[in-house]
């Protein structure tokens, strides 16, 4: 079978969640390739728009916010009337023919999209009767984003069963959706032992450790959490900070602490497990992908300030089913970080809640769901 994956550079989720799928394609045999969909309009036109979200996102995130909520309302809006589409569609559209191309020409027996945009170009092409094979979605949040209402994939893979109704509520078939859970890569399925994993990593198993992380794309200011934890902990206390792409985070971290001995400053890295491994609590902001990463190593987690829109989404997913707790604010993350170190019954909790609601090996559920179809020939 030869499959396509179409993702988006908005973020380091969607690239996270296609590629881990592939994993398992790739174990299987498969010819399986990851592309980034708006190159198919030119890399000049992917970079500006990708480019656009990131510093929309880290310096105006309201702004985003209420983007991300007339989204909501012209996708249902859309839904109901039946003849129009959103002006994400007709954008996407915009480099559907070549797409297509490329799918006829290397001859893909299958196209699964984890963003929205190649669901909108795949839904005009399947419109317009230029493909003939089936193309699923693939959710990298808890609820339904928006717009997916307006698209006509074969399948939509969803994070959790409890996050049904959120589709149904937007129009969506319910016939349509997998609860498969959000694809991690398999390195977060197993966990090293802290032990040796904190010896590797110079750390002593008395210390407290709390790993911070502000996603790909380096949002939020850790600097006051930080700061917080430094000045109320004890000389057991641990900081691993990752700052993702966000050199300037990294820098202004790098030279506040730069006599901090507790630090440990970590870029981007693809070492995330292992830090996952090695900390007694983290701290994240409440990207589908960083979460469900969480979920699935099974870590007492903090959730910082969300992107308004589908991270608060997220929060409200996680905290309504005790997987984890949430600070609106740095001072406020800092403050509970302490006390949730202190509180075992709390970590507890949060770690049995997720043990009862993780997903296991949702990649591998996406996979043979896409290998039944293939062999019975169904779309």
């Amino acid at each position: 079978m030869k499959v396509l994956i179409l993702s988006c550079n908005t973020g380091g989720g969607h690239n996270s969640a296609a590629n881990a799928i592939k994993e398992v394609f790739d174990e299987r045999g498969h010819f399986c390739r990851v592309m980034d969909a708006l190159s198919f309009g030119g890399q000049k036109a992917s970079d500006l728009v990708c480019d656009t979200y990131i510093e929309m996102v880290k310096k105006t995130p309201k702004l985003f916010g209420e983007i991300y909520k007339m989204g909501n309302k012209i996708g249902q809006f859309n839904q109901e009337n039946g003849k129009h589409r959103s002006p994400i569609y007709y954008v996407n559209k915009l480099y559907a023919d070549a797409l297509e191309e490329y799918i006829n020409q290397n001859k893909y027996d299958l196209v699964i999209c984890v963003h929205i945009f190649p669901a909108e170009a795949m839904t005009s092409l399947k419109k317009h009767n230029k493909i003939h094979i089936p193309f699923y979605f693939v959710a990298t949040d808890y609820y339904c984003p928006p717009m997916l209402e307006e698209t006509t994939p074969d399948a939509i893979f969803i994070a959790h069963k409890d996050s049904t109704f959120t589709y149904l509520k937007h129009g969506v078939d319910k016939n349509l959706l997998i609860p498969t859970g959000i694809p991690v890569s398999q390195k977060f399925l197993t966990k090293k032992d802290k032990a040796e994993i904190r010896k590797e990593l110079g750390l002593n198993m008395t210390d407290e450790v709390f790993l911070l992380m502000s996603g790909s794309m380096g949002y939020g200011d850790l600097l006051d959490t930080t700061r917080y934890i430094f000045d109320n902990g004890n000389d057991n206390t641990r900081i691993i900070a990752i700052t993702g792409h966000n050199e300037e985070l990294y820098k202004e971290l790098e030279s506040t602490f730069k006599n901090e001995k507790r630090l440990i400053l970590v870029g981007f890295t693809n070492n995330v497990p292992d830090y996952m491994d090695a900390c007694d609590l983290l701290l994240t902001k409440p990207g589908g992908l960083s979460s469900t990463e969480a979920l699935a190593k099974g870590v007492a987690l903090i959730h910082t300030t969300p992107i308004p829109g589908c991270e608060s989404e997220n929060v409200q997913f996680f905290t309504e089913h005790h997987l984890s707790v949430c600070a609106t604010e740095a001072s406020d993350a800092g403050r509970l970080a302490l006390a949730v170190m202190k509180d075992k019954f709390l970590q507890n909790q949060i770690l049995e809640a997720q043990n009862n609601y993780r997903c296991i090996n949702s990649a591998k559920q996406i996979v043979d769901y896409s290998e039944s179809r293939s062999s019975t020939g169904s779309e």
